[in-house]
């Protein structure tokens, strides 16, 4: 809506410029975090039933380590950048022991 706004020689507030300016930011934080969810999932996927219980806490890490996306961050969190690193070496370790 910012974007229209400006192209059409509107004002725009401030908050939402703030939010225009970073929309790249935006978009990489979504296709980043779109990626750890697909990964879960294909991890999760590949797991054999003979060694889910085995792996059941690493899983359980792993969900511990995904829940602030889900609870606590939002898009203007200034931690986001550590979040999702933190998440992908979770995942690595999580794809390792699968």
């Amino acid at each position: 809506e910012a974007k229209c706004l400006e192209r059409m020689g509107l004002d725009v507030p401030e908050n939402a410029k703030i939010v225009l300016y970073q929309e790249q930011r935006f978009k990489t934080f979504s296709r980043q975090l779109q990626w750890a969810l697909s990964e879960y999932d294909r991890i999760a996927a590949a797991v054999i039933p003979a060694t889910s219980v085995i792996l059941r806490p690493h899983f359980t890490d792993m969900e511990y380590k995904l829940r602030p996306g889900m609870v606590t961050l939002t898009w203007t969190s200034m931690n986001i950048d550590s979040f999702i690193t933190h998440v992908q070496s979770g995942l690595r370790r999580l794809d390792e022991l699968v």
